[in-house]
């Protein structure tokens, strides 16, 4: 059976999503489960250019998973998303 590879993903630490949770995500390590962690590539970047974007929905802090970027983002929106992802 072939190793799976690990599921990227991305923290926007820009200015807005930073004050508005993105630095209490970079502490992933505290609430994210383990065996997710395990199987997760997670970085910080400096912008993912989301809230520039006109008629989006949905607010900073925006994380990417995968490629899809998703916005509104809690700890468990963080974890339940990453979760799902890793057992996609």
């Amino acid at each position: 059976m072939a190793k799976r590879e690990k599921v990227a993903v991305k923290i926007c630490v820009g200015t807005a999503c930073f004050v508005q949770g993105g630095a209490d995500l970079l502490l992933y390590d505290e609430f994210l489960d383990p065996i997710v962690l395990a199987n997760c590539e997670i970085e910080g970047v400096s912008c993912l250019g989301k809230c520039k974007e006109a008629g989006s929905k949905e607010g900073a802090p925006f994380v990417q998973i995968g490629d899809v970027v998703h916005g509104d983002m809690t700890e468990k929106k963080f974890c339940d998303l990453v979760a799902e992802a890793v057992h996609a």
